[in-house]
């Protein structure tokens, strides 16, 4: 009888695992040949010299040691930082805005669907609208000569000291509204007893935001923060190609638009490849630094409930 009964349950494990496997199956197989075998495919492809269409030949490390003399590659790496440099103001920024739409602002959701329009709106839309306004006849060279400071006119989008700056600043205004809908929606949990009490107790607005705002947020900034990070290594390509074509010469050529280059404009995938696997490298490196950095930084100015020290 206890064998007739086992037999009974292997037999029932082995028919689930059986189904299991007959709806899982195919979503598992298209996603390791979509997702997992190009992975390790990349991986192979940058130990090798490879034009995309002959076979690849393997040359060990050359493809990663040609990436510390490269110095087109040290300026994409330069430009790319100065998007980086601008990330307080990417994750601060619609912290605030947020906080006071929260404040029951009239026209609170007018302004929420204002700043969300851009993340809706095409890269080659924005990049090309810049290109009108930024122009040399352009609305705002012709605001500013109206005004009576035509000195300040400026060829912005040849201008090798701004161009890459305001492709920066394209990239953040691009995504801004993204990060005030993320916490907008975040501010929007938060107990309204909180603010009440500490209306109570007379703090102003920003102390309002620093006691009760900051520390209720704190899991979206580090998500948002996260995102910022990502962004500011792979959403650039589209926008500055679309602005200047990462120029000029290279003075707006980010990291993403030298991979492309490298693989689909100079025949270069094997190379392209190894800078990709690098800049992944990169990214995960920042992104452990940073979480470590902010999960200490919570330790020091947050007790365990949430409140700043």
């Amino acid at each position: 009888m206890t064998t007739t009964v086992t037999s009974k349950r292997r037999l029932r494990k082995y028919s689930s695992l059986g189904s299991l496997a007959l709806f899982l199956g195919p979503a598992l197989l298209v996603i390791v040949v979509i997702r997992i075998w190009p992975v390790f495919q990349g991986g192979y492809i940058a130990f090798t010299r490879w034009d995309g269409i002959r076979d690849p030949v393997f040359i060990g490390f050359d493809n990663f040691t040609r990436m510390l003399s490269d110095p087109i590659l040290l300026t994409a790496l330069g430009n790319t930082g100065k998007i980086l440099l601008l990330a307080p103001i990417w994750v601060i920024g619609p912290m605030l805005l947020a906080s006071v739409i929260q404040e029951r602002v009239p026209g609170a959701s007018f302004f929420k669907i204002a700043y969300v329009l851009p993340v809706l709106v095409s890269p080659v839309v924005i990049g090309t609208l810049f290109v009108i306004i930024l122009g040399p006849n352009g609305p705002l060279n012709t605001a500013l000569r109206g005004i009576g400071l035509g000195s300040l006119a400026n060829n912005w989008t040849v201008d090798t000291n701004l161009v890459m700056w305001i492709v920066a600043g394209m990239v953040i205004w691009s995504s801004f509204g993204l990060g005030v809908l993320l916490f907008t929606a975040a501010l929007a949990s938060v107990d309204e007893s909180l603010y009440e009490a500490a209306r109570i107790d007379g703090a102003n607005w920003l102390q309002r935001f620093w006691h009760v705002s900051v520390p209720s947020v704190r899991g979206v900034t580090e998500y948002w923060t996260v995102m910022v990070v990502i962004m500011a290594f792979s959403s650039a390509i589209v926008l500055g190609y679309a602005f200047s074509q990462g120029g000029p010469g290279y003075a707006s050529t980010t990291v993403d638009l030298f991979i492309y280059n490298q693989a689909f404009r100079y025949g270069a995938p094997g190379y392209a490849t190894a800078v990709g696997i690098t800049l992944f490298l990169l990214i995960g490196i920042l992104l452990v630094i940073f979480l470590n950095l902010a999960r200490r930084r919570g330790e020091l100015m947050f007790d365990d409930s949430g409140t700043p020290l």
